[in-house]
């Protein structure tokens, strides 16, 4: 179980994360336990929180829509609300932005529609599944769908290299680490080495459970290692900067 102690505007939070399954964690904040499911890289499944639509129960063809909710993958605090009721959004649109485990994640749409109720504001504290919005999704005519071609035969795959072992990244003496705070993939990185960063400056964005996190600095300093670069995978607590 890895334990990590986060303090947000005065509030000591502490957490600790236990893998329990591939794609399942345990996550315990304050006492208070959490399930959260996440998507490796590798799979090309849904994200974690997508929406689920109401659908009403028919056996003939009708148009396919309904209400999609929204809910928070974590506990947080609201940081944004980019949309207003009544507005069209497109799949992949940002909703809001939310603060959780010290970093700042997106919510995004996951299917056209209208946004049809908002149930945060900005500095209302979340739990995970807490309702966050409420979208129409657009209405589709329904076809009946023909009957499936046989699917071929799958080709044999190929046997996989073997992975090489990332050397480990050196740190310099009396460096202040900072380190990834869950698995993902860094999407940039947004400083250089001897560039000078005060706290609270974002040094990279990483993907994570479907999330695009900022990775911030929690001190002032000079960046004197980067460990990363843009599309690389990295695992909970690997290092990503240094600042002297």
């Amino acid at each position: 179980m890895k334990e990590f102690k986060f303090t947000i505007d005065g509030k000591e939070y502490k957490t600790s994360v236990n893998e329990i399954d591939d794609n399942v964690a345990e996550v315990v904040v304050n006492g208070n336990t959490y399930t959260v499911r996440y998507e490796k890289e590798e799979q090309a499944a849904a994200p974690v929180y997508r929406a689920a639509a109401a659908q009403a129960s028919s056996a003939a063809p009708r148009a396919a829509g309904g209400i999609i909710t929204v809910k928070s993958p974590l506990p947080g605090s609201i940081m944004k609300v980019l949309i207003s009721a009544g507005q069209a959004v497109k799949k992949g649109d940002i909703l809001l932005t939310m603060e959780s485990m010290k970093m700042e994640n997106n919510v995004v749409a996951e299917t056209d529609g209208t946004v049809k109720a908002i149930f945060v504001e900005p500095g209302k504290n979340v739990m995970q599944d807490d309702k966050l919005v409420e979208i129409e999704s657009a209405a589709i005519a329904a076809a009946p769908s023909p009957a499936p071609a046989p699917k071929p035969a799958p080709a044999p795959k190929a046997a996989a290299a073997p992975k090489a072992e990332t050397p480990k990244a050196e740190v310099p003496a009396g460096g202040h680490k900072i380190s990834s705070p869950l698995p993902g993939s860094i999407i940039k990185v947004l400083v250089s080495e001897g560039q000078e960063v005060k706290k609270g400056d974002t040094l990279l964005t990483l993907e994570s459970m479907k999330m695009e996190n900022a990775v911030v600095a929690d001190c002032d300093g000079k960046v004197a290692k980067i460990a990363v670069t843009a599309g690389q995978t990295v695992m909970q607590e690997d290092l990503l900067i240094v600042l002297a």
